[in-house]
């Protein structure tokens, strides 16, 4: 049996991609919505933007994300900087952190994060729709399968994951939070 994961809705209808966002004011209200369902846990959070799945309607892809635990529905679908990350083997990439009581940082360095390396791997702006938050304790730091093998550089390689139970990834998965419009 599944266990029930919590879906959140967080209305941020200032946050738009045309100009640069206010990462501080934006990030505040992810903290606190992090500090209010999260607080205490070991925590990866893994940012989509539903602009990089055309297929799918922003509830059809949180559906497939329940169903299966992680938003990679295709393996012929080749994700951002797949070659850089492709030597790792890793399910996925997020940020990791312990989301204290109350928790400051973490959203305003997400949203700044994405809005301006969006441009640099895909070549335009596109906007948070999602944040998965995944249980710490249930992945496992990606490694290169080749030592000697070119990857990512050193400080990237911390925010690529590989779930601890790959048969079993929606057990890892904590949390959605719906960034409305």
């Amino acid at each position: 049996m599944r266990r029930q994961c919590l879906v959140v809705s967080l209305s941020l209808p200032e946050y738009t991609i045309e100009s640069q966002p206010d990462y501080e004011t934006l990030g505040s209200r992810i903290d606190m919505i992090l500090a209010d369902n999260f607080g205490g846990k070991h925590i990866a959070i893994r940012a989509i933007s539903s602009a990089d799945h055309p297929v799918h309607t922003l509830q059809s892809l949180i559906d497939v994300i329940l169903t299966t635990g992680t938003d990679k529905y295709d393996p012929a679908r080749k994700g951002v900087a797949h070659e850089e990350f492709a030597p790792y083997e890793a399910d996925f990439h997020a940020d990791a952190c312990i989301v204290g009581k109350n928790h400051v940082g973490q959203g305003a360095d997400i949203i700044q994060k994405f809005y301006e390396n969006a441009l640099i791997d895909r070549g335009h702006r596109v906007r948070i729709d999602l944040l998965l938050i995944y249980d710490f304790h249930q992945l496992t730091r990606a490694q290169k399968a080749d030592a000697d093998m070119p990857g990512v550089s050193l400080h990237l390689e911390k925010y690529l994951f590989r779930f601890t139970n790959p048969h079993q990834k929606q057990k890892a998965l904590l949390g959605i939070i719906k960034i409305l419009r």
